[in-house]
């Protein structure tokens, strides 16, 4: 444990030597409040207009993804009550104000990969674009400082499970409601 500790230290020394204002500018957008789930509840929402379903079956998913993915962080991070990075070293400097909750598991990255699997899984042609601004959330958390590597890569892996998890339940469900409508 204490090597994974060591590692992340590491790693934040390094991605602030790595600092750069307009990637930090960038960063500082992808970890704004509402790109780690309203927009991805949006662009299931466009998904759905244009695949014409009368119920948004995506925005709604996506909405349950977060509304999941936000409790699951909110009892983990109140379990593990992992110092900020700032906190855990006084040495590290974060870019953008240190968050007041636990830095264990990222919660930007679970509800932004929860999020994205949903509208990637529903919509395979947004699959791509939909993980690449999770990812780009989830780096900014520890381009800016204010979480540890680990912190992300667990709240991802969390987040990836409960997109499937969501996604598997919303595919069971429509495919029992055409069931039920043929039979």
């Amino acid at each position: 444990m204490n090597a994974i500790v060591e590692l992340d230290h590491m790693l934040l020394q390094a991605v602030e030597g790595l600092r750069w204002a307009p990637a930090t500018a960038l960063f500082v957008v992808a970890s704004a409040w509402w790109v780690k789930g309203p927009i991805f509840i949006l662009l299931g929402s466009l998904g759905d207009l244009r695949a014409r379903r009368r119920l948004p079956l995506t925005a709604l998913c996506t909405a349950a993804s977060l509304a999941l993915a936000s409790i699951v962080t909110f009892l983990l991070k109140d379990a593990f009550d992992r110092a900020r990075p700032e906190a855990a070293d006084p040495s590290l400097l974060p870019a953008i104000a240190t968050p007041a909750n636990a830095s264990f598991p990222s919660g930007h990255a679970m509800t932004a990969f929860a999020t994205a699997i949903v509208v990637g899984s529903l919509h395979p042609r947004l699959r791509w674009p939909a993980l690449a601004v999770a990812t780009l959330v989830a780096l900014s958390r520890v381009y800016l400082g204010v979480h540890f590597a680990v912190d992300v890569l667990v709240g991802a892996a969390l987040g990836t499970a409960i997109g499937l998890l969501v996604a598997q339940a919303a595919r069971y469900t429509a495919s029992r409601r055409s069931h039920v409508a043929v039979g």
